[in-house]
């Protein structure tokens, strides 16, 4: 099948990620399944031998001042703060560490983190925290990745 590029902007990816229904569909297959395009057998059997199935789930979407941020379910987390290891990943809407669900990444490092003397701190979690996006083999820093997102062409 022939394929071509086309951008779109980030309303757009993110309608289109929240719309997958796992991280085995493309972006191409939710456009067509949302345009009632149907889906071929070939497509989907070149899809299964090609990734890995990861269990359906909702994306991270951020709030107040994480709006615009978005991560996919299983994306994998990490955060290191003052020789404190901790990990995690997204979990159908919620950001997962140590085991516990937090709505945002600097409510998880507040909670999680302690100074040496193991009082409670006040950070910034997207300075913290580190994302492995589902099929990625390198991590980057939440921040990062937020400023990445919200580069376009138009402001290169």
């Amino acid at each position: 099948m022939q394929t071509r590029s086309i951008e779109i902007d980030f309303d757009v990816h993110k309608a289109i990620e929240l719309e997958r229904r796992g991280f085995d569909e493309t972006p191409n297959e939710v456009l067509r399944r949302m345009l009632g395009i149907d889906v071929s057998a070939v497509q989907r059997s070149a899809r299964s031998l090609a990734a890995s199935p990861i269990a359906e789930g909702r994306s991270w979407v951020g709030k107040g001042k994480s709006a615009g941020l978005m991560l996919p379910h299983g994306t994998d987390l990490q955060m290191v703060y003052n020789g404190q290891h901790f990990t995690g990943h997204v979990d159908n809407g919620s950001l997962v560490l140590e085991g516990q669900r937090f709505s945002s990444p600097s409510g998880a490092a507040d909670e999680l983190c302690r100074t040496r003397d193991g009082k409670k701190t006040s950070l910034n979690g997207k300075e913290l925290i580190q994302v492995r996006l589902p099929g990625e083999s390198e991590w980057q820093l939440l921040k990062a990745y937020e400023q990445q997102l919200h580069t376009t062409p138009d402001a290169a």
